[in-house]
């Protein structure tokens, strides 16, 4: 089945400023990250993941790593979290309605500056424009 949307992946170092701004704005409090459906359950199960700890997010322990959004929108639709439990780094993708949409076993080196991270050009440009419209209606 094909996703509903396009989606394009934005690194916190390279921006664009305020994608970041918003989505720390929208996970601005530690919350209680919904772990549903057949894909992340087993996920979890499979990988032996610390759960209690990676369903407790807080922002304050947490390190933003990247942001998703909608290429038609230029909203942001998840974004993946670095956080040390159990002797292991993880990165936790939160989805909208903090869903937790999937947690990754990383190397501690690892950082996310993959070739599809989007860094320049016009998606980048109404990704920052989008985002700053949206935090000034806050």
């Amino acid at each position: 089945m094909p996703p509903r949307f396009e989606t394009a992946r934005f690194h916190v170092e390279t921006g664009p400023g305020n994608l970041f701004t918003r989505v720390r704005h929208i996970l601005s409090e530690p919350i209680r990250l919904k772990a549903h459906g057949a894909h992340v359950t087993e996920r979890l199960r499979q990988q032996g993941t610390p759960l209690e700890t990676l369903t407790r997010f807080d922002p304050e322990c947490w390190e933003l790593v990247s942001a998703e959004v909608r290429t038609d929108t230029g909203k942001w639709v998840k974004s993946t979290w670095r956080v040390r439990a159990d002797g292991r780094d993880w990165w936790v993708v939160i989805g909208l309605g903090n869903s937790l949409v999937t947690v990754i076993d990383v190397d501690p080196r690892c950082w996310g500056r993959g070739e599809d991270i989007v860094t320049e050009g016009s998606l980048y440009a109404q990704v920052d424009t989008v985002n700053a419209e949206l935090m000034r209606g806050v």
